[in-house]
């Protein structure tokens, strides 16, 4: 009879413990997860944000909070996760039968992303924190837009411009830092147009000069400018007082607004030389400037693309087709020593084909429609998602670890706080 009480005891000894640790382990995870938001614009902090998400993975683990059975029922993150083992397994049918150093750096993004997509899913945070943390990522580039200012002013020449300059350097390139700018930007317009429905004056007028604290930085610096990333920002201007305006309304500040955004197109000389380049490309077919390139590089793209439709060459030697590409047809190469397509979603095409992106499209369209209660974040992934597909016509966003990772935090945030929601209304 003593030796069950004392197993008794034991037992529920064990018990308290556990439940002390996995507190501690929770909590611990939290304070990684703002860390992580805050270190990843940087470039110098990269390598300690990848160690920080594995650990943040163990923790998750180790902590017991892992529901595998929760995520293998939700359709989000097995539509996702298909994409995914779609581009792992695309080297089964590659031209090219040798592993490249291309196919081990698309696997190296994508097991980061499946890192930050399954452990940030798995926690549980309340729906205040969650939405503390997209404000968080609202202001952790900060210090990049800080910079560009005083580079614009002649106190710091710390030029992103500049590309990369190993891990030491703080920034990386203006277009990886003007991503997360945009984000910036775009948080807090919208949180301008939340306040202002609400009658809450003071937060609006704030969120209203932070939104253009961080919009007027995409600009000030004249090295930093991306004509891309500024076309995204003037469709966010357009779109979002659609969601809360009267139609009148709206459609009086949209018209001063497209007045605004033409008035700075036609004046601005990067805005003006971007046009040119692409109307020389079509008229003339000759692919020079940044804009041309990516005119020139999107129809090497298409061609490419059309040698493997259905499921791609895989995600093994897409740069080595084109270097033999620009070889046959330097026309679409002049003067830009660059071998990929500068659009993510041409990119898709060629590494997987129609089979490929066709999960990717149909994993945005039930994201896209994954209902949000919170008016806020429910216009806050519209917003994301439309902006990022634009972007995504410009470079290779996903296939960039920082932005890539942003992007599946992003994710990863939402569908924990649509479960949140969910679970706290099936309590209620």
């Amino acid at each position: 009879m003593l030796q069950f009480y004392k197993n008794k005891v034991f037992i529920m000894f064990q018990q308290l413990s556990f439940a002390i640790i996995q507190k501690k382990l929770i909590s611990f995870q939290f304070y990684i997860l703002i860390f992580l938001i805050l270190i990843l614009p940087y470039w110098g902090f990269f390598e300690i944000f990848q160690h920080l998400s594995i650990l943040l993975f163990l923790s998750v683990i180790v902590s017991g909070i892992f529901n595998i059975k929760e995520i293998l029922s939700n359709k989000y993150i097995i539509t996702l996760s298909l994409f995914f083992l779609f581009c792992s397994l695309s080297l089964l049918w590659s031209p090219v039968q040798e592993t490249t150093w291309e196919y081990w750096h698309n696997l190296h993004n994508y097991k980061y992303y499946f890192i930050l997509l399954f452990s940030i899913f798995s926690m549980q945070l309340s729906l205040k924190t969650i939405k503390n943390l997209f404000f968080i990522m609202a202001l952790s580039p900060i210090g990049i837009s800080i910079i560009y200012y005083l580079n614009a002013f002649g106190v710091t020449h710390i030029y992103s411009a500049l590309f990369f300059h190993g891990n030491s350097n703080l920034i990386s390139h203006y277009l990886i830092n003007n991503f997360f700018i945009l984000y910036s930007a775009t948080y807090f317009y919208i949180l301008c147009f939340e306040f202002f429905i609400k009658k809450q004056y003071k937060s609006m007028i704030f969120s209203l000069i932070t939104s253009i604290f961080f919009a007027v930085s995409l600009v000030i610096d004249p090295l930093s400018v991306a004509r891309l990333m500024l076309v995204a920002f003037f469709l966010v201007l357009l779109v979002v007082p659609l969601f809360y305006l009267h139609k009148r309304y709206a459609l009086i500040l949209i018209a001063l607004l497209l007045a605004t955004s033409t008035l700075f197109i036609s004046q601005n000389t990067k805005m003006q030389k971007g046009i040119k380049t692409i109307t020389k490309a079509i008229e003339d077919e000759k692919y020079t400037g940044s804009w041309g390139h990516r005119l020139g590089f999107a129809i090497v793209g298409i061609k490419i693309f059309s040698e493997h439709p259905i499921i791609g060459r895989g995600i093994n030697d897409v740069r080595a087709r084109t270097i033999k590409f620009s070889k046959d047809n330097p026309q679409y190469f002049k003067g830009d020593k660059n071998r990929h397509f500068h659009n993510e979603h041409i990119n898709f095409l060629v590494e997987v084909g129609i089979i490929g992106y066709t999960l990717f499209c149909i994993f945005i369209y039930l994201f896209l429609k994954l209902p949000i209660q919170n008016s806020f974040l429910n216009k806050l992934k519209y917003i994301f998602i439309i902006y990022f597909l634009l972007l995504m016509c410009g470079e290779h966003y996903i296939s960039i670890q920082q932005t890539g990772s942003f992007f599946f935090i992003f994710i990863a945030l939402t569908l924990l706080y649509h479960k949140e929601e969910r679970l706290l209304r099936t309590n209620l």
